[in-house]
């Protein structure tokens, strides 16, 4: 195939401006080609050369393009014969999605074939809704892209390229408790509707802004509003907050005045009317409805205004409820507005985690007896098991659209890129009838707080490292994560062109590298859940939790049961993991655990750090290894090998400390402190890798915990390590010889099998219906009786479980039709023994990115 010397790009005549996006697509195809040196026009009619043929979208013509062409909205099909390409989409995203995969193909194409790739190819979207969200915290670090209007024409057709089809602008996102927080300072659109708006007959103003900055940040909206229309995508308004208190914050940068208990809801719902008037473009808001948002919860009429003023804009706008605290109240309010509405509940926590959602929430998610405040009567009291997933939302018969949001608590600096994980992250969006995902893009609350530090947003100090628009770091990582939810079954080659052109010969060793890399921290989160809050938690740069006794209590002991040590921090999936102490305590019982262990978790990680670290080794040798692209890659993961290791010998040591604490038994000690050095030894390397490339303080937060850097926390570390030293030498404790069930604990941790997944031998009906019996066969060999595990899908309720009876070639069980009628989906998994070792099925996979349970859906 020899490169192409002219190309047409044969647009039908559509002057509609619903097509105006296609003409977009197509304008960015011959952009690409222009800079490959060949000549490209956009026509209505064949020319001479390569011709391009657009098709579809209720487009006159009916293309035969030997292919059964999809009818799944935003779908796209591209086939091809010698120098004539034909580009069918189902409807106008699909044909964006179909013209910018050619852009894209032609910008990275290696050979003199600029169209390479394969054909003919089909694709689909799993997640109906693929959202990014880019939060506004800091006027120090987010007034620089915020004006930059060639940011956001960069940065959102880097969207939709990668198959994106909404785009949320979050303000008011700066704290989280809206009363009497001393830590209120910078307040820059945190109340967003003076910083926007001046209404007549409301005399709220901003003290200290001038008029013209008032109206450069309207235009800067509109603008916004506009470029996103322009490439197809929904444009999401996220309106956080609807006050504070506006004279009770003695360090805040600006002042508000104006707004009164009587004056505040009329102020805001027609300062909504307002924004949607002047901004068309703007598809769907989102509220956060509980009391961080600055209304009590309980106070439905604030929300009866503000919904009332979205449907006074006079079109249908999506009404978003952001899940914590949400109750179906609050959805009937909205629904009564006759707009489209949405729960948007966090997919686990305010963390990331692998790609399933969580089969059961903390403990202390359930509800209390008792709500923790007036103000807090929902998401501290009877809607408590909401704050950190799904809750019971997914009903069968909901009418509503559930979008999950997956909070920037886990990962805000390193780069991230599983092609694996994302398309796990594709599959389960659709969980139960869900309909996708909004990622809180890396960067994520970056300044939080007031602690924006000027020319801080990149991280780096070391010259040279920094990009020229802060998330074009994370182009990997919008890649691989876009374009795996949009498809789950993507081809390789739509992120390794991109690899191979920005990391040669290093292209290879630095995706699987980074495969590897990005799955070490969510399973971290996933296993060691000391915290919910991304304000206290950050094991990116890990604040130490002490495993005996120490250090830890300020940043985690509010959110979790007591005593705050490592090996008692809860999982963040109780029902498939086990912590350190429950797992000690089932070796002192002589139990085997049917969940997966501190220990099977540290084998996970050995594998990703050793993963890691071989295709580091690998890249040396590549004549790229020195250029700074491949140099961040390869960085972040050897930080993440660094990681994995320090957190594999930290449960390790955790389950030793626990026996210990349980036992007395003073040898223990012995192993506790040699794993503890040992992932004293990994921070420190993490430390050396870090040190004079990353920024010394990390600003995420005002505490400790939100801000430093990897070697800022190696001394917490090292005292820890001559603290359990001091411990064993100092006769702090009386020395204690093993009893014989302490013998046998110690023995049987000591010959641990790893807990197996096992993904087939149980089968269930896809689907029931409510009332009737559902019946569960395992055809697999178990030591005694299999358990049959179940819940509805509502993680307000606890898990049930049966024994599997023996019957002609296996085992089953029957969930009974008192259960199965309710409003709720089916989930459930078996667990068993087999030679002498605990199995789940399914379980998890070597990836970690499948679902570790089945559904069956009500029908």
């Amino acid at each position: 195939m020899t490169a192409p010397t002219s190309v047409t790009i044969v647009l039908p005549d559509a002057d509609d401006a619903a097509f105006h996006p296609v003409r977009w697509a197509a304008t960015e195809l011959q952009a690409a080609l222009a800079r490959r040196n060949v000549q490209a026009q956009i026509a209505s009619a064949a020319q001479s050369g390569t011709i391009i043929t657009v098709s579809g979208a209720g487009l006159p013509g009916n293309p035969d393009m030997a292919v059964d062409l999809p009818e799944t909205p935003e779908s796209f099909v591209l086939t091809r014969q010698g120098d004539r390409i034909s580009a069918w989409g189902s409807d106008i995203l699909g044909l964006v999605f179909a013209l910018t995969e050619l852009a894209d193909r032609v910008q990275f194409a290696s050979g003199v074939d600029l169209f390479e790739g394969t054909y003919p190819l089909l694709e689909r979207p799993s997640a109906r809704v693929r959202s990014m969200s880019r939060m506004f915290c800091s006027e120090q670090e987010d007034k620089v892209w915020f004006y930059d209007r060639q940011q956001w024409r960069d940065y959102l057709s880097m969207l939709a390229a990668n198959r994106f089809n909404r785009f949320s602008l979050a303000l008011g996102f700066g704290y989280n408790y809206p009363y009497h927080n001393p830590w209120i300072t910078d307040v820059y659109f945190y109340f967003p509707y003076p910083y926007l708006l001046d209404l007549p007959g409301h005399d709220v103003t901003v003290v200290e802004l001038p008029e013209d900055e008032r109206e450069r940040n309207l235009e800067m909206l509109k603008f916004i509003g506009r470029e996103a229309a322009r490439r197809g995508l929904e444009f999401q308004l996220a309106l956080w907050t609807q006050r504070y208190d506006f004279d009770d914050v003695p360090r805040a940068n600006y002042t508000v005045r104006g707004v009164t208990k009587d004056n505040l809801a009329p102020y805001c719902r027609e300062a909504i009317t307002t924004l949607l008037k002047e901004i068309p473009e703007i598809t769907g808001l989102t509220f956060r409805v509980h009391v961080e948002g600055g209304i009590a919860e309980g106070e439905y009429g604030f929300w009866e205004d503000a919904f009332a003023g979205v449907a006074a804009a006079g079109r249908p706008v999506e009404i978003d409820m952001h899940g914590k605290g949400l109750d179906h109240k609050m959805i009937g309010i909205a629904r009564d507005s006759g707009m489209p509405i949405a729960a948007s509940p966090k997919y686990l926590a305010e963390h990331m985690g692998p790609p399933y959602h969580q089969s059961a929430i903390r403990e202390k998610e359930y509800p209390p007896e008792v709500a923790r405040s007036e103000r807090e009567q929902l998401s501290e009291g009877s809607r408590k098991f909401l704050r950190y997933s799904y809750g019971d939302l997914l009903t069968a018969d909901k009418d509503y659209k559930v979008i999950y949001r997956i909070w920037p608590g886990t990962q805000r600096v390193l780069l991230w890129g599983d092609p694996e994980f994302a398309a796990g992250y594709g599959r389960s969006s659709m969980f139960a009838g869900s309909d996708g995902v909004e990622w809180c893009e890396p960067l994520g609350f970056k300044g939080r707080m007031g602690t924006g530090i000027p020319g801080g947003r990149f991280n780096y100090q070391k010259q040279g490292y920094a990009t020229r628009y802060d998330w074009q770091k994370y182009d990997y990582q919008y890649r691989v994560w876009g374009r795996l939810l949009y498809n789950p079954a993507a081809p390789r080659e739509s992120w390794m062109r991109y690899l191979q052109q920005v990391c040669g010969d290093a292209a290879e060793e630095c995706e699987k590298g980074m495969s590897w890399a990005s799955r070490v921290l969510p399973l971290v989160t996933l296993a060691h859940g000391p915290s919910a809050s991304n304000n206290h938690y950050w094991p990116e740069v890990y604040t130490n939790l002490a495993l005996v006794e120490g250090s830890g209590r300020r940043a985690y002991g509010f959110d979790m049961e007591g005593p705050v040590r490592f090996g008692n921090a809860p999982t963040f999936d109780p029902t498939l993991f086990a912590n350190a102490r429950e797992y000690a305590e089932l070796l002192l019982a002589g139990e085997p655990s049917h969940r997966f262990t501190p220990l099977d978790v540290a084998d996970w990680l050995d594998e990703m750090a050793n993963g890691c670290e071989s295709e580091v080794l690998k890249a040396n040798s590549a004549s790229s290894f020195g250029s700074i692209a491949v140099q961040r890659m390869l960085i972040d993961i050897r930080i993440c090998a660094g990681l994995a290791r320090f957190f594999a010998e930290r449960f390790r040591a955790a389950c030793w400390a626990e026996l210990f604490v349980a036992t007395k038994v003073t040898p223990l000690m012995d192993r506790v402190i040699d794993h503890a050095r040992r992932s004293l030894m990994a921070w420190e390397k993490i430390a050396d890798i870090s040190r004079d490339l990353y920024a010394d303080d990390l600003t995420y937060g005002p505490q400790s915990w939100l801000r430093g850097s990897w070697h800022s926390r190696l001394p917490e570390m090292q005292a820890e390590v001559a603290d359990l030293e001091s411990l064993r030498g100092g006769g702090c404790y009386e020395s204690v010889e093993a009893s014989p069930k302490a013998a046998a604990a110690i023995a049987a941790l000591e010959a641990r099998f790893p807990v197996l997944s096992h993904p087939s031998g149980v089968t269930g009906a896809p689907t029931f219906k409510p009332g009737a019996d559902f019946e569960v066969l395992f055809d697999g060999k178990a030591e005694g009786e299999p358990t049959l595990h179940y819940r509805h899908i509502n993680q307000a309720e606890r898990w049930k479980s049966l024994p599997m009876k023996d019957q002609a070639g296996g085992f089953a069980a029957t969930v009974p039709g008192s259960y199965t009628q309710s409003r709720y989906h089916l989930q459930y998994f078996v667990s068993f023994r087999q030679n002498g070792r605990s199995c789940l099925s399914p379980g998890l996979q070597p990836n970690l990115s499948n679902e570790p349970y089945f559904t069956s859906l009500q029908n």
